[in-house]
């Protein structure tokens, strides 16, 4: 998949510069997004997504410019999948009912069909035994993989994923990070901020930088991790892999 984003801004409403001037073009499989907390990778993300509008510059995937007018962003984002931190579950609905209620309302499956393709991914991701329990009885795990699962049951060109583990202890990190890659090996393409620092770089072919809104780095990310170019990128880099073990 290809991005082109050319000189997007954005500034909120009480004037805060969460973008600044950001270009970028790049054909990527699996893309990561790093820096530091409150730097814009989820402003950003959430632009991708067609969530909120930039305030200048041009967005655009595969070649096709996204349109920040309501009656487009509706079709478009029916080809996006989203998973972010809260995991955006619905409380009163049971795992496989998450899944099941999008498909039938958004997408216009049946309710059988809707009822099959949920319990196949349930089923493929080890969650099938749990298919008929409220998030309040699933673990941060399995929370997480249940939105994954959502998010891509109606197979969608994107998927994009904004901290996906955070709040998860390692074990369930692992779960949720193990089920991205099964996905990424079978062509998914997604974009994910994350503060992971390994799946970035094993599991993520291309690698953005963003420092109080502006793009600081980029490229691949096997290079950036091994031979930072800017003191910006390295400086990070040695703040969260400190205590790796």
């Amino acid at each position: 998949m290809r991005i082109e984003l050319k000189a997007v801004s954005k500034i909120f409403s009480d004037g805060n510069r969460a973008l600044d001037n950001i270009t970028y073009r790049e054909d990527f499989n699996a893309l990561a997004i790093i820096g530091p907390s409150g730097g814009g990778k989820s402003t950003l993300l959430r632009i991708l997504g067609g969530l909120i509008e930039p305030t200048s510059g041009e967005v655009a995937l595969n070649g096709k410019k996204i349109c920040y007018d309501e009656k487009h962003l509706i079709q478009y984002r029916r080809k996006i999948g989203f998973v972010f931190q809260s995991k955006g579950l619905f409380n009163h609905l049971t795992a496989r009912q998450n899944i099941i209620l999008p498909l039938v309302n958004v997408h216009g499956y049946t309710k059988a069909g809707a009822g099959t393709t949920a319990d196949n991914l349930l089923e493929r991701f080890g969650l099938f035994r749990d298919r008929h329990k409220y998030p309040h009885e699933l673990s941060g795990g399995q929370q997480q993989r249940v939105a994954i699962a959502r998010a891509v049951a109606v197979k969608p060109k994107l998927l994009l994923l904004d901290e996906p583990t955070s709040a998860l202890d390692p074990e369930l990190t692992s779960e949720v990070l193990d089920m991205l890659n099964e996905l990424r090996n079978e062509g998914l393409n997604f974009i994910l901020v994350t503060h992971e620092m390994g799946f970035a770089k094993k599991a993520c072919d291309k690698l953005m930088f963003i420092v109080n809104g502006r793009l600081a780095e980029y490229g691949d990310s096997e290079k950036l991790f091994t031979s930072p170019e800017t003191e910006e990128l390295a400086g990070f880099l040695s703040k969260v892999l400190e205590w790796n073990v």
